[in-house]
């Protein structure tokens, strides 16, 4: 089984499930502002990454939300081959 938990794994699979949270602001103990996004696809691009994979998402995550990427982090992640 591939070692989703590194960056640097390539993607393999035509396509993935997966399920995120995301924390808006800096990353600290006690209240912070998460939400969880399950049930996403990714269809595999070609030379896709764990790590591109998942910047990608901040980046979708941010936008959608109408704010900068650096304000958001990835605190959980699941990546299941479709």
């Amino acid at each position: 089984m591939p070692d989703y938990s590194n960056p640097n794994t390539k993607l393999t699979a035509r396509r993935y499930a997966w399920d995120v949270t995301f924390q808006l602001g800096p990353v600290h103990n006690g209240r912070s502002i998460t939400q969880d996004v399950t049930d996403g696809t990714y269809d595999t691009q070609p030379g896709a990454t764990v790590g591109s994979l998942l910047a990608g998402l901040v980046t979708w995550f941010a936008k959608t939300q109408g704010h900068p990427t650096s304000d958001v982090t990835i605190v959980r992640y699941r990546l299941r081959e479709k």
